[in-house]
């Protein structure tokens, strides 16, 4: 109740000023597949990926040319399925030519979901040749189906114990194409995370990532001479572009006491930004990017996320963090030259974190008078409770511009990024942190080379 109470205030306030700017209603319907993310793993093992259906329609309200409001109905089928780690051991006798492979593997377990869900979602759209649309908001699901593959889920004697409502965020963005003057098609990528727990004695939340094609049909829409009038009126919004952004980041975690040990890894970074101009050749640049930031280790530890200090290992490890980030970043832009070819930028940015695991293999020994164990592990664990749910941090970038067909540009930048903030959450971790490491940091940075491709 309290995150709708919200919602209706800020609804409020934006009517309020939006009374001076034509309004229009639209409807659409879409359809896609959608990807399961369940977030709270607390045991071992690896949460496969698996697709689904999801389809439904939508009613949205524009304020003016830029904001609005969406609602509507989604349903949609979440497919859960826990491959449960293999042990593979290799049992070595005291005869050299004994060698016998044992290996220990349990079942899968899988859990599928279905759902009714309404969003309540603020709009963003940035005029060009493409409409962009950006939506963020809360969305709320009821359950209307459900079945549980393995007993293991029900520690308790009741025969159900799933909650059916849940409520969470999603965060999304695509683009439309313009058929007629009413009529688009649309294509939107969306990223939603459930903030309940949804089974008792567990802490699993829903998640999912989804991508949709649909149409979309505009009501009380001007005529096209008024809009075109308007649109030519207005020189600052022809200014505005749009980049679409893609690149190679490298992540590293130097902070900590035992940041030598840390070795940086290689991750994907995807988005788009808006780039506002200013006076005398800067602009402003904001946006949202997907970044994959971490660390990797090799080397002996107690642990497969981290070192301990003046610890007494008991594995041999390969593993990796990796954390994905929604990335907002809050840029000026400053040009080098008369040409603008050139530009430096530098400023803020948030990062809103969406998944936190650990993946890799351990090795671990076991010795007696007869034998000669060698244990492997394969580790993909979640340990979200272990990264904080957000980071801020700084960024200096500096590029090229590079002119191509008519008004659009191909942008090539390197950036480093580095955080504020200490993300690793020590309460979460329990005892394994009281006795040689009662306060380890992780704090990510990274440098990115990135490509884009800007748009009017």
């Amino acid at each position: 109740m309290k995150h709708f109470n919200t919602f209706i205030c800020i609804f409020l306030i934006i009517i309020c000023h939006s009374v001076g700017y034509s309004q229009n209603i639209s409807t659409g319907i879409y359809s896609g597949v959608n990807f399961s993310d369940i977030h709270g793993q607390d045991i071992g093992g690896k949460w496969e990926s698996k697709p689904g259906p999801v389809q439904g329609f939508y009613l949205g309200y524009s304020f003016n040319k830029s904001i609005g409001i969406q609602t509507g109905i989604n349903f949609s089928t979440v497919y859960y399925e826990h491959k449960t780690t293999n042990y593979p051991y290799l049992y070595i006798t005291t005869s050299y030519y004994d060698i016998n492979p044992v290996y220990y593997y349990q079942g899968d377990d899988k859990m599928d979901f279905s759902f009714l869900r309404v969003p309540l979602l603020f709009t963003v759209s940035i005029p060009s040749a493409i409409q962009f649309n950006m939506k963020a908001g809360l969305i709320f699901s009821f359950m209307q189906d459900h079945s549980l593959s393995n007993s293991y889920y029900y520690p308790s004697s009741e025969p159900d114990n799933t909650k059916k409502k849940d409520f969470g965020y999603m965060f999304s963005s695509g683009i439309s194409y313009p058929l007629t003057d009413r009529f688009k098609t649309t294509f939107n990528v969306s990223y939603i995370t459930g903030r309940k727990q949804f089974l008792e004695n567990f802490n699993y939340k829903h998640g999912s990532s989804e991508v949709t094609l649909g149409f979309d049909y505009e009501f009380l829409k001007k005529n096209k001479t008024e809009v075109n009038s308007k649109f030519a009126s207005d020189s600052s919004s022809k200014k505005i572009t749009v980049t679409f952004i893609g690149g190679l980041i490298v992540s590293s975690n130097p902070s900590t006491v035992d940041g030598k040990k840390y070795s940086p890894v290689f991750g994907p970074s995807i988005g788009f930004s808006v780039n506002i101009p200013l006076k005398y050749g800067y602009s402003f640049i904001s946006g949202v990017s997907f970044e994959r930031k971490g660390y990797s280790m090799k080397d002996s530890s107690s642990l497969f996320y981290r070192y301990l200090k003046n610890d007494n290992p008991t594995y041999y490890i390969d593993t990796k963090v990796q954390v994905d980030y929604a990335i907002i970043p809050f840029l000026i832009s400053v040009p080098l030259g008369k040409s603008q070819k050139l530009f430096f930028n530098t400023g803020p940015w948030l990062g809103l974190k969406l998944n936190a695991r650990n993946v890799g293999v351990a090795y671990n020994e076991y010795r007696s008078e007869s034998s000669y164990t060698i244990r492997k592990t394969i580790i993909y664990d979640d340990i979200e409770k272990l990264i904080k749910d957000n980071d801020i941090g700084w960024i200096f970038g500096c590029g090229v511009s590079l002119p191509v067909e008519k008004n659009y540009r191909v942008d090539i930048a390197l950036q480093y990024s580095t955080g504020f903030k200490n993300v690793f959450n020590n309460s979460a971790e329990g005892n394994q942190q009281n006795l040689y490491d009662p306060d380890p940091i992780i704090r990510f940075r990274t440098i990115s080379l990135l490509i884009g491709f800007r748009i009017p």
